[in-house]
């Protein structure tokens, strides 16, 4: 299975970033797109999976959370990657309650978990894919389509994982966090996520013209958000935690908290303070950031052992992101840097990308898979784009916002955007370059900020 492309043809067909003094992140970032093409696959009569679809790297079964994740990097592929029907797989077996499972077997098409478990489900995370994706396709129609799945599925978790508390439970293995050592009634991350659910679809709903649903999701979000920074707050520590069956709170050092910057839970003020213990050298800013339970935790595994102190694609994506949103854009692409100069280094050392890292050695976590594109792909794509490069595309509204941070050439060609291709160069001096098929608005912050309006064909501009 995979995709049979030769790199020049992946390069012909995907967006070109252009790093000056970075190569290794281009190397990372091309041997990603090469990794992750072979990871197309085909259904069969008997799983009854789309034609064609990309998979998460993970055996043949396919797995909810990880095709979300893949959806943040595949989205520049404009398809050559096909997330589109990958999610699709998970909207068809949607049953009449709402619920999708977390897993379907490659054999036959069928849920691994009882429905009943709470192993049966992960992160609710399709309409922040579904969000993601819009951004770059632009395309209302497929947001129609989806909405009936979202909203069962939303409903489904509201009717199933709710506790009387208003906030939300799951497993270790349900959460997507295999063996993280916490425990607890009210779990910190998944009642955040569904905060994250109802905040994606009231973006989704406005974006339809379905004001209704607009507020009524603004309206959850901003009820969850308040349950959650009542209930699970501590003050003395900064930090949001688990909390037992009485409200108390359940004290592990995890990663699972900071949700809440992606989220918009988190107050400027409490966002300050969870800023603050990444950059905490004893717990998360480690030599490569950031690992999943704390350094300074009694439980964390220098090696990794998976979700007991390993670095990984999808949480670092989530709390980079998250900082940047919270308007810690220079702790953000510092950390991004960090990020994908470890992974360089290692791919350097190995030929290869990898399933997750350590956090205190320049290598592969142990346990840890090769070759693994996957949401591995998160970093040498996304963050290159979105952190280093600072470009966020808004199709719907024919924009993009450029972040120029740097006294250095940079740019990008290629770059999927609705129906058209955009390419943006920056000489370091002021003045840029920008080719597009047809009219956009290009939003300049950084070293300047300026607001210009592109012909169809493009331009040179020079920033004030």
């Amino acid at each position: 299975m995979g995709l049979d492309l030769t790199i020049d043809q992946l390069r012909e067909q995907l967006p070109r970033p252009y790093v000056p003094g970075h190569p290794q992140w281009e190397q990372l970032y091309w041997r990603a797109w090469e990794l992750g093409a072979r990871m197309v696959r085909h259904g069969t009569p008997e799983n009854g999976f789309a034609e064609t679809y990309v998979d998460a790297a993970f055996g043949g079964n396919i797995f909810q959370w990880d095709t979300c994740f893949i959806a943040a990097f595949a989205r520049y592929s404009d398809e050559l990657l096909p997330v589109l029907p990958a999610l699709d797989n998970f909207y068809r077996r949607q049953e009449p309650d709402g619920y999708i499972a977390r897993e379907y077997r490659w054999e036959n098409g069928a849920s691994l978990w009882a429905k009943e478990s709470g192993d049966s489900c992960n992160p609710p995370l399709f309409a922040w894919a579904e969000w993601l994706l819009f951004q770059v396709h632009g395309r209302r129609e497929r947001l129609a389509a989806v909405w009936p799945h979202l909203e069962a599925y939303y409903r489904w978790m509201q009717s199933n994982r709710r506790l009387p508390n208003g906030l939300y439970w799951i497993t270790d293995m349900g959460s997507g966090m295999d063996n993280t050592p916490r425990f607890g009634a009210a779990w910190v991350d998944y009642s955040i996520q569904q905060a994250l659910n109802a905040l994606s679809m009231s973006r989704i709903a406005a974006a339809l013209g379905d004001e209704a649903n607009a507020l009524l999701y603004r309206g959850e979000h901003a009820v969850l958000a308040a349950l959650i920074n009542r209930l699970m707050w501590d003050e003395d520590d900064g930090f949001y935690w688990e909390l037992d069956a009485g409200n108390r709170h359940v004290k592990n050092a995890t990663l699972a908290p900071f949700w809440a910057l992606l989220a918009e839970v988190a107050p400027a003020e409490r966002a300050a303070r969870l800023a603050a213990h990444l950059r905490n050298p004893a717990s998360f800013w480690r030599t490569h950031p950031f690992p999943t339970v704390a350094a300074n935790h009694s439980a964390y595994k220098a090696h990794g052992e998976y979700w007991m102190g390993a670095v990984w694609a999808p949480t670092n994506y989530m709390i980079i992101t998250g900082l940047r949103l919270a308007g810690y854009d220079d702790f953000a692409t510092e950390a991004a840097a960090r990020h994908l100069d470890a992974m360089s280094t290692v791919m350097q050392q190995t030929g290869t990308i990898w399933e997750n890292y350590r956090a205190d050695d320049m290598a592969p976590g142990s346990p840890a898979r090769p070759d693994f594109v996957g949401w591995s792909g998160l970093g040498p794509i996304a963050l290159l784009i979105e952190q280093i490069l600072g470009i966020e595309v808004d199709a719907p509204a024919a924009t993009i916002h450029w972040r120029i941070s740097e006294s250095v050439e940079q740019g990008i060609e290629n770059l999927p955007f609705a129906s058209r291709r955009v390419s943006l160069w920056s000489d370091g001096a002021g003045g840029i370059e920008v080719s597009t098929e047809s009219a956009i608005r290009l939003n300049v912050r950084g070293m300047a900020a300026a607001q210009i309006d592109v012909p169809a064909g493009g331009g040179h501009f020079r920033l004030k």
